[in-house]
């Protein structure tokens, strides 16, 4: 078992010795570049700039339907993509810095920061679509 000082000690003070320490590092860097390309993603979609399509954007039945429902949904979602990067990037610092998992702890619990977010964004979308009319 990783005691905290342990773990610190070879993580964060730049002593980054043996295989527990690359998976921390890499954990972060991966999780920290996903979610800047999460963030790169949502920029045009906030703008508004990407028109219907069969692969980039929020589709669904009813966003495939109306550029009027696809650019609502895809703004929104757009924003829940930022919030979600934003978190996923601030909680996967967070655990770094306190360094109190074991590796594979830390690689779940990384996994986790990065999934959930962007799964309540999702959900947040498609309830926010449901509420669209159809009409325009």
């Amino acid at each position: 078992r990783y005691s905290k000082s342990d773990i610190g000690g070879n993580v964060l003070s730049g002593g980054c010795k043996g295989m527990e320490s690359t998976v921390y590092f890499k954990g972060l860097v991966t999780i920290l570049a996903c979610a800047g390309l999460f963030l790169l993603l949502a920029i045009p979609l906030i703008l508004r700039k990407i028109p219907r399509n069969s692969l980039y954007g929020f589709r669904t039945l009813k966003t495939l339907k109306s550029d009027r429902i696809w650019y609502e949904a895809n703004f929104f979602f757009g924003w829940g993509m930022v919030f979600s990067s934003l978190t996923s990037a601030a909680a996967i610092i967070i655990l770094y810095k306190l360094a109190v998992l074991t590796p594979d702890q830390y690689i779940n619990s990384s996994l986790v920061i990065l999934a959930v977010p962007i799964v309540i964004a999702i959900l947040l979308t498609l309830l926010r679509i449901q509420k669209i009319k159809d009409t325009p």
